[in-house]
């Protein structure tokens, strides 16, 4: 049925196939049809455009030549008879009929050569005829060309008496003509004697002496007597050659002429169906031709109407015709198609139904937990489900048509005469009656016991077997458990009370499955059970949580590269890492978690089998909670319980990831109050810590849930609102936030009135990175201090500009080392239990204009500009041979610290640097110490555990500089090659008023200690600091309290006088602190 329903799918998609074939073959004949149709008018139209033209200019040429052999007729009359009178003139003119048979001719004139000295004897003589005959235009010249001959005269008075060669193109014609012997022709030109059309052309027929030599161009110019002339109209000209402009247009140029070339267009004449051309017209509507007229080039351009054959009738009735005939055929075609389409899924459909019905009815058998397969008489297994293949652990296409034998190797023996039948009836019944007890053989070849039932069945015709089989492996293993459990009970008694009962740690023996076979008190009370309650009864897996086992089951699974199970956990925690306690959550009885170290290692007997496993475990529940609370300290302000800097950066880096992503807007606030130093000074430092909290307080109880409110340190803070309906809902916060301080704190007996000022920054009008959206709002903060306090400030981009001073400075730190300007100052470290010197930090500086620039001036100057890298590679060098020379005149085993860059870090040459550095000093590398921020280490943590593993297998000592200021995670303090940590001044400045940063400094000194790693304290400024860091432990001490740092001559003093006297140092300088 499937094959008929693809069949008929086929046909129909055929039909469609085929209606859209039919469809475009209509259209692409049907334009083709339209295109040719089309062509062939416009072939048509083209040949009859082409004849037309040629024959107009052929006629108008004629008619051209016409009236130039006229002229040249008065021409011939004067060279025959030498002179020719008026009347002799006229007669000629009368008898050619010159006014009806050449219309165009407007005038015929003759203008004889009259010299200066002639002019009065020619004008006497013509006054005689015309009594107001006068020479135009009037004046003196060379010579003379006065219009005396002038036919007809009615309309061309005003040429009468005209020079023809004054005006210079007529002048120009006459000469050309005179030169040449040959008639001439000028451009077109505007008449003297006006009229509705004063445009023309001028033919100038030179006359010469009757008989003079002509045949040079001086001898013709010698023998110049004067010109027979003509006017024609080319108007005129060119309707005597006959045309209808109706549909024609016509255009004639004088190519030759500079200022006029428009000879005649036909749109312009009298009649009022002229055809007009459109302003841009097509190449193929354009004919163009010649003429040669005397010395003259005439360009005749023919413009016709388009012919737009596409658009003709007969073309669009055929595309028309063709379009509607596919369309009804794609039609017809796509009906056919449907029919078959609907056919098609109404059987698919019913298809459709049997095969789900086949596969619920197969998804039932593949997913019962039993085994079903058939097996035909002779013992041919004929199907089986998914649960014989995991029983069996052979795939279904294995099994099919392979003997029974395969699964059941019982079967084997039954294959030569008695069949399947003697074999199922040959095997003994279960223990609950229901099959028979068999044994089957995995793929692997492992035998195990299994249920079988047996059922016989006809399917079409043919008598077959349904087996249903059960895996009892798990069921025998618990049995046998069981069995041997109640065998240890009565061992289990002594062997408590001799090795395990006094145990501190809790011990489980299991077996190979898992199961508990013995637990000691320790256990019991660990997990809350008796011993009756778990010994063969709970597998171990019972107590751990499931989450958390399926997690590290796939985290081994991934690291194994194959399929670990939950259960199997435990397995391989006993063979890779049996020396390795791991961390588990454990469930009590009670239903109470606890957090333990488990430990588990195998058990084999005298024949080296494995028979178990032992597991050990302790509660490390309070211990967890000790590294939590230290881990919330590390990440929560020890006052005010509010975040710290560490967690404000962890929240501002996810928060500006989800601003990104969802294209909302954040802002950020610094708040700082003002003249908080005035509270501690005047009431103590436990009346500004009441302050703090309080305003702690108000400023989270006025935030809603999703903002973060943090403090940095003293008296600022940072709120986060961590998404803004529109940028100015963070100034409406921010006046908000100075509302909250209008009511008084008070504390105690006292009333105080306290103001903040506060910076804003927006995301991500003002920065879209943490480190820019901090440095922002701290800006804004201060230029609200700077404008009165109490205050809300917004950042703007005037703020960040780097003033004239500090770009000189830059400028200047590029010259400071050719300059030998910089300068090592080393400040001591010593011993808390001893008060020995154990060694200096090199700090440096720069002696610039006469005055010790800050560090906190040029060192981000000096990052910024990379020239930290040179200048670290002369620090280290200047300090390790400084250490080499000290140690060698004192005698004294000094270490010397020297800070490390995150730049330095980066370069792929600092191990060669350091390791040159020591051996051109000669320092031991054990005297040396490098320090890296721990804010560098955090960031590249992978990068810098393989730079400092290569410095610590050069014997270079590593310490965390500003520990605790980052963020701590315990996996990189684990992970790191550390000597030291360097705790920062910060945690020390409270201590030991504040008891928040007592306990965190204490708690930091003992993480020390148990990670094996020193603690060197920096910012020591009192003895009670000094005193309180002794009683706790701290190994190392450094601080302007003890000794500031100093030049290198007066700590070499210092140090050969402390060499000598080998006594403690409590005090070098108790000089107060005024710059750091």
């Amino acid at each position: 049925m499937q094959s008929d329903v693809q069949e008929t799918r086929r046909d129909s998609t055929r039909l469609k196939q085929a209606s859209w074939g039919v469809l475009l073959a209509g259209v692409l004949l049907s334009l083709w049809s339209w295109m040719n149709a089309g062509q062939r008018i416009q072939t048509e139209a083209d040949l009859a455009f082409e004849g037309r033209t040629r024959a107009y200019t052929h006629h108008l040429m004629q008619v051209v030549d016409h009236h130039v052999d006229v002229l040249v007729s008065f021409q011939a009359m004067f060279r025959v008879n030498g002179h020719v009178d008026l009347s002799t003139f006229q007669a000629h003119h009368q008898a050619l009929q010159v006014a009806h048979e050449y219309p165009a001719l407007q005038a015929v004139q003759y203008a004889p050569l009259v010299s200066h000295g002639e002019r009065d004897a020619f004008m006497h003589q013509m006054r005689k005829l015309y009594p107001h005959y006068r020479l135009v235009p009037e004046g003196e010249r060379e010579f003379y060309l006065p219009v005396t001959y002038n036919l007809p005269m009615a309309g061309n008075q005003a040429a009468f008496g005209y020079d023809m060669a004054f005006e210079p193109v007529r002048r120009r014609v006459m000469e050309d003509a005179r030169d040449s012997g040959r008639p001439q022709v000028s451009p077109p030109i505007r008449l003297i004697q006006g009229g509705n059309e004063p445009l023309a052309v001028l033919v100038r027929l030179p006359l010469y002496r009757h008989g003079a030599p002509i045949d040079t161009e001086a001898e013709r110019r010698a023998a110049f007597a004067g010109v027979v002339s003509g006017v024609i109209r080319i108007s005129d000209l060119v309707a005597q050659a006959g045309q209808d402009w109706a549909d024609l247009h016509l255009r004639i140029d004088d190519t030759l002429a500079t200022d006029h070339s428009e000879l005649y267009d036909s749109a312009r004449g009298p009649s009022p169906r002229a055809f007009q051309p459109p302003p841009h017209t097509d190449a193929i509507d354009q004919r163009n031709a010649s003429l040669n007229v005397g010395s003259r080039h005439w360009t005749l351009t023919y413009t016709r109407q388009p012919v737009a054959a596409l658009t003709q009738p007969f073309p669009l009735a055929l595309l028309i015709g063709g379009l509607l005939g596919s369309g009804a055929l794609f039609a017809l075609l796509q009906a056919a198609a449907s029919r078959h389409a609907r056919a098609a899924a109404m059987a698919a459909s019913l298809s459709k139904q049997a095969r789900d019905s086949e596969a619920r009815l197969r998804s039932v058998v593949d997913h019962t937990i039993d085994g079903i397969l058939t097996v035909s008489p002779s013992g041919t297994i004929l199907s089986v489900n998914q649960a014989v293949c995991r029983i069996f652990g052979h795939p279904e296409s294995a099994m099919i048509g392979q003997h029974l034998g395969l699964l059941l190797p019982g079967a084997n023996e039954a294959h030569g005469g008695q069949g399947v039948e003697a074999f199922l009836q040959s095997q003994p019944v279960g223990m609950a009656g229901l099959g028979r007890r068999t044994e089957g053989q995995r793929s692997n070849g492992q035998s195990f016991p299994l249920d079988l039932a047996i059922s016989c069945m006809e399917h079409e015709g043919r008598k077959q077997y349904i087996g249903i089989v059960r895996d009892l492996s798990a069921q025998q293993a618990a049995e046998r458990a069981i069995v041997e459990a109640h065998k240890q009970l009565n061992e289990v008694d002594e062997m408590r009370r001799v090795i395990v009962h006094n145990a501190p740690y809790a011990i489980f023996v299991l077996n190979l499955q898992g199961v508990i076979q013995t637990v000691n008190p320790a256990g019991e009370r660990l997990l809350g059970f008796k011993a009756n309650e778990l010994v063969g009864r709970c597998s171990a897996q019972h107590f751990f949580d499931e989450e958390q086992l399926r997690e590290r089951a796939q985290l081994l699974s991934m690291r194994l590269g194959e399929q670990i199970t939950p259960t199997e956990v435990l397995v391989h925690l006993a063979r890779a890492t049996s020396s390795v306690p791991t961390e588990w959550v454990l469930h009590r009885k009670d239903g109470s978690q606890l957090v333990a170290e488990l430990l588990v290692t195998e058990i084999s007997n005298e024949f080296s089998s494995l028979t178990g496993y032992v597991a050990m475990a302790y509660d490390v529940t309070s211990r967890r909670e000790a590294e939590d609370q230290v881990q919330h300290m590390a990440m929560h302000d020890a006052l005010t319980a509010l975040p710290n800097r560490n967690m404000l950066q962890e929240q501002l880096r996810l928060s500006l990831v989800s601003a990104e992503r969802e294209q909302r807007a954040m802002a950020m606030m610094f708040l700082d109050l003002d003249r908080f130093k005035k509270i501690n000074d005047t009431l103590g430092h436990h009346i500004g810590d009441s302050v703090i909290i309080e305003v702690g307080r108000r400023l989270r109880e006025a935030m809603r849930t999703s903002d973060i409110v943090a403090r940095l340190g003293g008296d600022e803070f940072v709120i986060l609102l961590t998404s803004l309906g529109e940028v100015a809902d963070g100034e409406r916060v921010a006046a908000k936030l100075l509302e909250l301080f209008a009511d008084p704190i008070r504390i105690g007996p006292h009333e105080l009135r306290v103001t903040p000022s506060i910076g804003l920054a927006l995301y991500p009008t003002h920065g879209t990175d943490a480190i820019t959206l901090m440095r922002h709002a701290d800006l804004a903060m201060y230029q609200a201090k700077n404008k009165g306090r109490n205050r809300v400030q917004v950042y703007s981009d005037q703020m960040d500009a780097p003033s004239v001073d500090t770009l000189v400075l830059e400028n200047d730190l590029y010259h400071a080392l050719e300059r030998q300007e910089l300068r090592l100052h080393y400040q001591p470290q010593f011993d808390c239990r001893s008060g020995h010197i154990t060694g200096a930090e090199a700090l440096l500086r720069w002696e610039h204009n006469g005055r010790l620039v800050p560090p906190s001036e040029f060192i981000p100057l000096a990052e910024e500009t990379g020239l930290i890298v040179p200048m670290g590679e002369w620090v280290l060098r200047q300090a390790c041979e400084t250490a080499q020379r000290w140690r060698e005149f004192s005698g004294w085993p000094l270490r010397i610290a020297v800070n490390l860059s995150a730049l330095q870090l980066d370069r792929p040459d600092l191990i060669e640097t350091v390791s040159r550095a020591l051996r051109d000093t000669g320092l031991p590398a054990t005297a040396l110490e490098l320090e890296i921020t721990e804010s560098i280490v955090v960031r590249e943590s992978l990068r810098a555990a393989d730079v400092l593993a290569q410095l610590r297998a050069l014997g270079v000592g590593i310490a965390i500089d500003d520990f605790g200021v980052g963020y701590s995670s315990f996996s990189y303090l684990r992970e790191l090659p550390v000597d030291r940590f360097k705790l920062d001044r910060s945690f020390l400045s409270s201590v030991p008023q504040s008891q928040g940063d007592s306990r965190l400094v204490a708690a930091l000194i003992a993480m020390g200690h148990r990670l094996e790693v020193g603690i060197v304290a920096e910012g020591v400024e009192t003895e009670d600091q000094a005193q309180f860091l002794r009683d706790h432990g701290c190994d190392e001490v450094q601080g302007y309290h003890l000794g500031r740092p100093m030049p290198a001559a007066a700590f070499a003093d210092m140090l050969q006088a402390h060499a000598r006297s080998m006594r403690p140092i409590e005090q070098v300088s108790h000089q107060p602190v005024t710059d750091r």
